[in-house]
């Protein structure tokens, strides 16, 4: 009789048998060559937690949406296929709002200052939150300057050339250069100290203006002294008509301080100085020494003279006095240190006509000018020799004033400084603008400054420029809905929210400022307000 083992041993080989029969159904098959059913269960479950694990990893490093992306008012949420720009803010409910925003700008108003850009899948968008309308200020810029350039002075020109037709009014166009294309108005086309610019205005009055920006008129007494003075500087060369706009960015300095006719008192007579040659003894005659240095002889002696008034003196009315024929004065040469000028208590030397009052300099040119915009016989300033019919001038603002030793800025009309000016030739404009445009700003630059009505104004309104040409209003006043806190903390909170807080907006005179067209107010309430499809 078999045993209890027998049985169990007869039992675990029909059913090895069995499992071999359904698995390996070969003639030739044993049991032993079967396979076995676990040996494939453990590498399956660990192949299912790799690829489980491989998906959490994958939702983990690209995720539909980062954490925290629908926080009220912090981030700029750009959507993965469409590229739509949101807000999330908190409707009247204190329900969460997606809002779309129509540019950078009117979302930077109304979120944090250091808000960040996330993407989103736009499944995500669709379904969590609840959409609102659209949000924004229409032409609000989406490009910002930054805060360290929009922190920097940048150079302002104003360029005028020739109209198209007869009689037609010039071409004008402006430029705000920011370190990158400052240098498009130096080098050889800047004005030199001995040249200048003969304008006209509209009202056809002519102007000289000379490297430094500051314009004079001809204050001869008569329309024909003036002619003269004109000739005697200007030679044969017509005047560049220019706009208006153009003359109120220059210095123009007051009338009394305008070019007129000099002639040295008592022309004509005998100066009593034993140290001038023979052949100079007339008052008014001229003397030049081996350094190109010049003197005027007067009736008790010799004074230095700058060269631009010498050859007023050479060639206007005191030559008239002095030679009698209407010939003009020939510098007698004299060896340096021959003469003896005149000086004052502390030694030095002065100049004739050299100070307008006590301690006040004559701001005349000093040197002998030629003409450095007569664009029909070619000019030698940036290598214009041949003549033009495009021929352009500019007026050149560095975005600096300078304070001028004694005050002197005081006395000419400019309490908070000088502006920084110089002027610009060339057969077109420094930087090449797009067709049909007359504003130009250095991509990605900008600027943040107060306008100021007048050089004696110091507060304004807050304006900021970017490189799409245009000036956008800042109020300074606190736009926000809340009431809380004090006055002081609520005040310039578009500056703020625009990433400007801390800069130091210089002074830019409204001559300058309305060359730029204006832009919608950069303000809060605005960015809030719901746009129309």
């Amino acid at each position: 009789m078999a045993s209890r083992r027998d049985e169990l041993n007869a039992y675990s080989f029909a059913r090895k048998r069995t499992n071999a029969a359904f698995l390996k159904p070969l003639p030739n098959g044993s049991i032993e060559s079967a396979p076995r059913p676990l040996k494939a269960v453990v590498p399956s479950i660990v192949m299912g937690v790799v690829i489980l694990v491989g998906f959490g990893a994958c939702g983990i490093l690209k995720p539909v949406a980062p954490q925290g992306w629908d926080e009220i008012g912090k981030n700029v949420i750009v959507g993965d296929e469409s590229t739509t720009r949101y807000i999330v803010l908190q409707g009247k409910d204190k329900q969460k709002l997606l809002h779309p925003i129509l540019n950078l700008s009117s979302a930077r108003l109304l979120i944090d200052p250091k808000f960040k850009v996330v993407k989103v899948k736009e499944s995500e968008l669709d379904g969590k939150i609840p959409h609102g309308p659209a949000i924004g200020i229409p032409y609000a810029p989406d490009r910002l300057p930054s805060t360290e350039d929009a922190d920097k002075p940048k150079t302002w020109a104003v360029c005028n050339r020739p109209g198209s037709g007869l009689n037609s009014k010039p071409q004008q166009a402006v430029f705000v250069l920011g370190d990158k294309d400052k240098k498009a108005v130096e080098g050889k086309n800047r004005v030199a100290p001995r040249q200048a610019l003969y304008v006209e205005d509209p009202e056809k009055k002519r102007w000289l203006v000379d490297s430094e920006g500051k314009a004079f008129e001809f204050n001869g007494g008569s329309e024909a002294v003036n002619d003269r003075l004109r000739r005697m500087i200007f030679g044969s060369a017509q005047p560049q008509q220019v706009s208006q706009e153009f003359m109120d960015t220059l210095l123009v300095l007051p009338r009394q301080l305008g070019i007129t006719m000099p002639v040295v008192s008592g022309a004509g007579g005998e100066t009593t100085d034993p140290k001038v040659p023979e052949r100079a003894k007339k008052i008014g005659s001229i003397l030049q020494d081996s350094t190109g240095q010049k003197y005027v002889v007067e009736r008790d002696g010799v004074e230095q003279v700058s060269g631009f008034i010498a050859n007023l003196l050479e060639e206007g009315a005191n030559a008239d006095k002095v030679n009698g024929d209407g010939s003009p004065i020939k510098p007698e040469p004299i060896a340096v240190n021959a003469v003896d000028p005149k000086s004052d208590d502390a030694g030095n030397a002065t100049n004739f006509m050299g100070e307008i009052a006590s301690g006040f300099p004559r701001p005349w040119p000093s040197e002998s000018l030629s003409v450095a915009n007569d664009f029909e016989h070619g000019s030698m300033t940036g290598g214009l020799t041949r003549p033009t019919r495009n021929g352009v001038s500019c007026s050149v603002y560095n975005g600096k004033n300078i304070k001028l030793p004694g005050g002197e800025e005081k006395q000419l009309g400019y309490p908070n400084g000088v502006p920084d000016m110089q002027t610009w030739v060339g057969d077109d404009y420094p930087v090449k603008i797009a067709t049909g445009a007359n504003s130009y700003v250095t991509p990605g630059s900008g600027l943040l400054y107060t306008e100021v009505r007048n050089p004696k104004t110091k507060t304004g309104s807050q304006f900021l420029i970017t490189d799409t040409g245009l000036r956008y209003p800042l109020p300074r006043n606190n736009d926000s809905d809340s009431k809380s806190g004090k006055a002081d903390d609520e005040q310039d909170k578009a500056k703020i929210h625009l990433g400007y807080e801390g800069t130091h907006p210089p002074l830019i005179l409204k001559a300058w400022s309305e060359l730029l067209s204006a832009g919608p107010s950069l303000d809060i309430q605005s960015a809030k307000k719901p746009q129309s499809s």
